[in-house]
């Protein structure tokens, strides 16, 4: 069950739920209920990484490979094995994080990531670009 914590109706309402389910013995879950990414912004993370992968000779899925195992923050262990996070559940705010860390760590390269705005500027362009190296990404 969902509530908005923002409404007084809402709190009351799973206050009365904690105190039932309080009184049951039961076993809960709970969480917080991120944003989840919007579909613009999986795609501008698919035009970063691209982009990243054009400039360094790499193919998508090579160059979004390597940015994860270069990118502490998108890699975890277990069992002693090192793994790398999928984006498919990240929020935004995770997602927006990932996206600034490429952008910043291909500046610190000479690469220079076009921000989302910019990209949305000159959409026509770097989708030109992009489509002009397709056979090789």
């Amino acid at each position: 069950m969902k509530y908005d914590l923002t409404k007084e109706t809402e709190i009351k309402r799973l206050k009365r739920k904690l105190e039932f389910l309080l009184e049951k013995g039961a076993k809960v879950d709970l969480k917080e209920v991120r944003k989840t990414r919007t579909v613009s912004q999986n795609a501008y993370l698919h035009v970063v990484i691209t982009l990243y992968g054009i400039e360094y000779g790499y193919t998508i899925e090579e160059a979004k490979t390597y940015l994860k195992r270069t990118c502490d923050f998108m890699t975890y262990e277990k069992n002693g094995q090192r793994f790398l996070k999928t984006t498919r559940g990240m929020d935004t705010k995770e997602l927006t994080e990932f996206i600034e860390w490429i952008r910043n760590f291909a500046g610190q390269q000479g690469l220079y990531i076009p921000s989302s705005e910019e990209y949305i500027e000159n959409r026509f362009l770097i989708d030109q670009e992009i489509e002009s190296y397709k056979q090789f990404i």
